[in-house]
């Protein structure tokens, strides 16, 4: 039999443990890692190899919810929360057991689970919504352009120092009298004896505000009246008793309004704020920042923001007091329509002002930012950002103040808020209104399934060796895995699928515009000659000649693809 040192874009499986004499852990459970086993349909058994016992188990569903890094497999559950308002946004954090979350029209739920989610008897400080809508309606403002799912609660943190402990949210505010607006803090002081969610009841009186951007700015004719969501709003707590905000400049850039303001030392805008309870001073941290979405302390306690750039150039800034990181003046982005920034100092360079610890061109979207402790040796003190457009989380690792790597974790949804949770779990706030939670699971459990099937197929031992080597090859540039792809696409429910129709994204027009299913026979006839198969593909004869290795192969395929389900 020949082999090319190249994959099969159908039978590749990664199968790097199976094959190497990796050693292998049997359980796996979607967010319960104490779980060793649940079932394989024990009907894929019995058709393929007619044994009526297999050590490794696991359900269609669970196997659906993985999410593959470099290091680590992590597995989620999945729960929705009820969301009645058009909008986004919201924010995170713990409270004893449960997660707190805000949600963008400012109710408040806890979570334990995906499972066990309900309504807290909150509510949030009045932020003038009901006005703002009445304005809107007013001869004065009715020619204005109105987002009111823009307009929200941005971020909400549980503090707790000398100085007490409790709730402080973030969001933007409407004040009637002055037909203006900003960003405004608000805290709920509780009782000592509060230990959990469910102690917990105020009404919007019961909040006291602690901050407000002051001057309030007015209403836009341009663009939009309240750029809501560039409002930045992202808060940090450091002990004992400073909160941090991330103060957008809501698109006052001279672009999108009539003046920039950013750069105005009178104007708490487009800068990092730092905010002191206890004797309620603010001062102006850093300057020259566009939308911060993310702010948090790394485990030296430096300070570091995520912001989006306009058209490119998403940055991540290490905070230091006194700089200035130069928006709108210096940009590593440009205007949407292409065009350079208006006025700006260095072009695509970003020299003059503090630049970016990193950016990201193109840009990624980011929603939030926080510090990973206590999930796993190959991620403890690294950053972890969420992205929107990306749909992805960037796993960030800093060394000597410069980004080693960024590692992107694709999702697949829009994620709102990344939160690492008090016992570990990573917990993520989408904008499909789900919360998602996080654990490590086993990794190559489906690598495991095709080594048990491979151990009870009664092949000799050169039998044996010829399928693993076939698998071997397949491994370099697939997955087998559920939840993403590698190199080629993701095989894990190949078997029956329609051909050239899944996530992934470079498939050949060839391929593409073949029709029909991955079945027994399309498998053995591609496989045999790839060429012939699809005119133009880019896949290479993978130089299999021995029918026994590629009918195993496919035998594999179709038990595997059984355990993962087959898409529509």
């Amino acid at each position: 039999m020949k082999m090319r040192n190249v994959a099969l874009s159908i039978v590749a499986f990664g199968v790097v443990g199976a094959i190497a004499g990796a050693s292998f852990v049997g359980g796996f459970a979607v967010g319960r890692p104490d779980v060793q086993a649940v079932d394989y349909p024990q009907k894929v058994v019995d058709k393929l190899l007619g044994w009526s016992s297999l050590r490794v188990r696991v359900t269609p569903d669970q196997y659906k919810t993985q999410y593959d890094s470099i290091f680590l497999l992590l597995g989620g559950e999945i729960g929705t929360v009820p969301v009645e308002r058009s909008g986004t946004g919201g924010g995170l954090t713990s409270f004893g057991e449960a997660i707190l979350l805000i949600t963008h029209e400012g109710r408040f739920f806890a979570a334990r689970s995906a499972s066990d989610i309900k309504e807290l008897p909150i509510e949030a400080p009045q932020n003038g919504l009901a006005a703002y809508r009445q304005a809107a309606e007013s001869e004065r403002f009715k020619h204005f352009t109105h987002d009111f799912g823009k307009f929200r609660y941005n971020d909400i943190l549980y503090y707790r120092s000398d100085v007490g402990h409790g709730l402080a949210v973030s969001y933007t505010e409407f004040l009637e009298n002055q037909a203006c607006y900003g960003t405004a803090i608000a805290v709920l002081t509780l009782d000592p004896d509060v230990r959990s969610v469910e102690q917990i009841s105020a009404r919007e009186e019961d909040w006291d505000v602690v901050y407000r951007t002051r001057p309030c700015l007015p209403l836009k004719e341009q663009w939009r009246a309240i750029e809501g969501h560039m409002a930045g709003g992202r808060i940090a707590f450091r002990a004992p008793a400073t909160i941090y905000l991330g103060s957008g400049d809501y698109n006052w850039d001279g672009v999108y309004a009539p003046q920039a303001i950013a750069q105005r030392p009178d104007m708490p805008y487009g800068k990092v704020i730092a905010i002191n309870l206890a004797t309620r001073q603010a001062r102006i941290v850093s300057l020259g920042h566009r939308n911060m979405q993310g702010i948090v302390f790394d485990r030296n306690g430096q300070l570091w923001v995520v912001e989006h750039g306009p058209r490119g150039g998403d940055e991540l800034n290490r905070v230091v007091e006194g700089k200035n990181y130069g928006w709108p003046e210096e940009v590593l982005g440009t205007m949407y329509s292409t065009l350079p920034w208006p006025n700006t100092l260095s072009y695509g360079r970003h020299t003059t002002f503090t630049a970016p610890t990193f950016a990201w061109l193109p840009s990624v979207a980011i929603s939030s930012l926080t510090l990973i402790e206590g999930f796993d040796a190959s991620w403890d003190g690294d950053l972890l950002m969420a992205t929107l457009m990306r749909q992805s989380l960037y796993r960030i690792r800093i060394r000597d103040n410069r980004v080693m790597f960024a590692e992107r974790i694709p999702i697949g949804k829009r994620i709102r808020y990344a939160h690492q949770h008090t016992d570990g779990r990573l917990v993520l706030w989408t904008d499909d209104k789900n919360l998602i939670f996080l654990t490590v699971t086993q990794r190559n459990v489906a690598a495991k399934f095709l080594q048990d099937l491979i151990a009870k197929a009664g092949y000799d031992d050169d039998q044996r060796r010829r399928v693993e080597q076939a698998l071997a090859v397949c491994m370099e540039c697939h997955t087998f895995e559920h939840g993403g792809d590698a190199n080629g696409p993701n095989l894990a429910s190949i078997f029956n699928r329609p051909i050239a129709r899944s996530d992934f994204g470079n498939y050949s027009d060839a391929l593409k515009g073949h029709g029909g299913r991955w079945t027994r026979e399309e498998l053995m006839a591609f496989l045999n000659d790839p060429a012939a198969y699809a005119p133009g593909t880019v896949m290479p004869d993978p130089e299999i000649d021995d029918p026994f290795v590629l009918s195993a192969l496919i035998d594999l395929m179709e038990g595997l693809g059984k355990i993962a389900g087959v898409p529509k």
